[in-house]
Parts: C-alpha cells; structure tokens; sequence
C-alpha cells in the first residue's frame, strides 16, 4: 500500500476558501481536518496488515508475488506409472487419507507418468529428486534402490519367491521393513512397500523354452542382478527405463521384456509383442519413499497417520494388483495373444541356469535374507 495520503470520497475539493475575519469558517475547517485526520488513523486499527487480505481461505498477498508451486505443508508425489496405474490410485488414495486424518495439513500433489515440472524422469531420477529433496514423495521400483541399499539386491533373484503368500509375509512383515530401514542412511525414508507382481517375458516372437532364448536382446530394469539373470538365459540384457520399452519394441531394437501382465497392459505393449512365456521368474515389489528430512518436519502425530495409511492403501492396492493380473491375463487371450504356461520341468531348467548368481550372492552377501524369504515360503 502506498504511503502517500488518499484523499476521503467525500472531500469536496471545490469548497470555498474560508475568508478572514468570520469565526465559523474556522470551525468549519477545523472540524473538516479533524474527520480527515481521523480517517487516516482508522485504517492502520481496523484493516489487518498492508501486506494481506482476508480472504475465505485465510491471508493472501495483495502486493503481486511469485505463487509456489506447492503450499507449505502440500508434497511433490512422483509416480513412474501411469494416472490410471494401481500405483498412481494407490497415491491419490494416501493423499486422500492424509487431507483427512490431518485436516489437511498434510496433502500430496501427485505427478504421475513420471512428469515433473516439464521433464520425463526414470525412476533413479525420480530417485535423486527425492533424496536432495526436490520432491518429497514417490513410488519406485525396488530394483533401482540397489543402486543404494544393497538389502533391496536379494529382491532381483530369481524363482525366490513362489507364492502371494511368501510376498506378503516377507514385504509386510520384519523383513520387509527391515529392508526399508536400510534407506535412512541415504536421505530416504521407506515408508511400506506395494505390489508390481510375478513377472513374465513379453516378446515379439514365441519363446515357450529356455533355448529360445539364446541370443535374444532383452530389456530388464536398471537392475545388475536383472541384468546377470537374462545373461544366465543365453540373452543380451538391455538395461532401460520403462517408458522406452514400447519404442524399442516397435523398432525391433529389443526382442523381449521382462514384465507383469498390469505393466504389459499398461504400456500398450500388447501392440508390438504379441507373444507372453508366463515365467513367473521373479517378484517385484515398489517402494513408498519419502525425503528423511521432509519425513523429520512432520508432527509425530502426522508421521504415525501416515504409516497407518500407508498400511491401510499398500493392503488394498495388493488386492487390486492381482486382481488386475487376472483380468489382463484373460483379456489378452481375447485378442488371440499367445501364451505359454511354463510347467514344473520346464521352470526347473530355468532354476539350474540361474543357480550360479546365488553362489555369487551368497559370496557377497551372506544368506541372511535368503534364508529369511525362504523359510517365509512354508
């Protein structure tokens, strides 16, 4: 607000002058000033400050002033997957929990398709966004955190895990968490875990047995165990971001992807890979990460509402996962998509190929965690 003086509506700028020597002209003036000067005053008591305006939602500025881009306590949620994605749901249903449970101080401003503020990022760059703190939440595969907290690298062997129910009892349970834990030392809170599924190859030729393999380039994710799994298979390994998978099928630059029936659907790539071996070869799970300092400014009665929703949200997208698997499996048999059901002996050549990468766990990291996941099995 300017400081120079504004003149009352209803001073009349043409009143006469006062002559001299008549007393009530005076007064007249006097009078006038006094209500002018009084004016004045009444502003600086009764209007709140120069600054702000009172508005429904509280004080905004009057002054023009950059808007940010979130308010103070809203957070950047980055999610690779889609908007219609179960993981994409799964965010806006804990933001929908948080505005709730904290009446709304606490909320999320969701960026799916890995979009952000104009860029296209992977998830290891979504990764960095959150460790520096440039975005406070995401949802992330728990491969590329490897690159970080090698516990997560046990995850990436394969046939470790065979069941829903060995899944549930290692990523909901002390293992699990565990797990997580290790992420604190690197700027990261692990706050639960969701669910990607069993994974399969999608391919662009048939592949129903370990010897069509041989020689095939293959994309895998951003993962050195996925990478050493499919060399065990006799393929070349491309290591690559989601998003690039359906590109490089289109232009033949790969011959198979390793992925879930969800991710497949998801991409579209039923378009360029016509042909799924049902391999059931690893099972992956995404993480719910949040910056340790953005995680350290919460009010402890906002930490604990937020690991109660993520238990609540990770419990029904698990749910929905499978039930998603399902459906896409039996909609790609609609659209004439073969598949081929690998069988006990077949799976059992496929476990002798890859046996050699758990010797070289084994030799790294000892057989804590295998031995944990397995037990989880029975």
């Amino acid at each position: 607000m300017s400081n120079s003086p504004v003149e009352p509506d209803w001073l009349d700028q043409n009143l006469p002058l006062p002559k001299a020597g008549l007393i009530w002209p005076w007064i007249l003036a006097g009078s006038l000033l006094f209500l002018f000067g009084l004016y004045l005053l009444l502003p600086g008591i009764s209007e709140p400050p120069a600054s702000n305006t009172v508005t429904d939602g509280g004080y905004t500025p009057r002054e023009p002033q950059p808007t940010p881009t979130v308010n103070e306590h809203d957070l950047n949620f980055l999610v690779v997957d889609s908007a219609t994605s179960s993981f994409a749901r799964a965010a806006e249903e804990l933001n929908g929990l948080m505005r709730s449970q904290t009446s709304g101080r606490v909320a999320f401003v969701i960026h799916p398709s890995g979009e952000f503020h104009g860029q296209k990022l992977d998830e290891m760059s979504i990764i960095e966004k959150v460790r520096k703190g440039e975005a406070q939440m995401a949802i992330v595969t728990c491969s590329p955190l490897a690159n970080f907290s090698p516990a997560f690298e046990v995850l990436d062997l394969p046939f470790l895990f065979r069941t829903y129910e060995q899944a549930d009892r290692v990523m909901e349970g002390p293992i699990g968490e565990k797990m997580l834990k290790t992420l604190e030392e690197h700027g990261l809170v692990g706050l639960g875990t969701l669910e990607v599924g069993f994974r399969i190859f999608s391919s662009s030729t048939p592949l129903p047995a370990l010897e069509d393999f041989r020689g095939k380039r293959v994309r895998v994710m951003q993962s050195s165990l996925a990478i050493q799994m499919v060399r065990q298979l006799g393929c070349e390994a491309v290591p690559s971001a989601v998003d690039k998978i359906y590109q490089m099928g289109k232009e033949g630059y790969i011959d198979a992807a390793d992925r879930t029936y969800p991710t497949y659907w998801d991409f579209k790539l039923y378009e360029v890979q016509r042909f799924i071996t049902e391999s059931r070869h690893s099972y992956t799970s995404k993480a719910i990460i949040m910056n340790k300092a953005a995680y350290d400014r919460l009010e402890e009665g906002d930490r604990r509402a937020l690991r109660l929703a993520v238990k609540s949200v990770q419990t029904e997208q698990r749910k929905q996962q499978r039930r998603d698997d399902l459906r896409v499996k039996q909609e790609c048999r609609k659209r004439g998509i073969q598949i081929f059901e690998m069988g006990p002996a077949e799976t059992a050549r496929f476990v002798d190929a890859c046996r050699p990468l758990y010797e070289e766990y084994l030799k790294l990291r000892g057989s804590e965690y295998i031995d944990a996941i397995r037990a989880a099995e029975k």
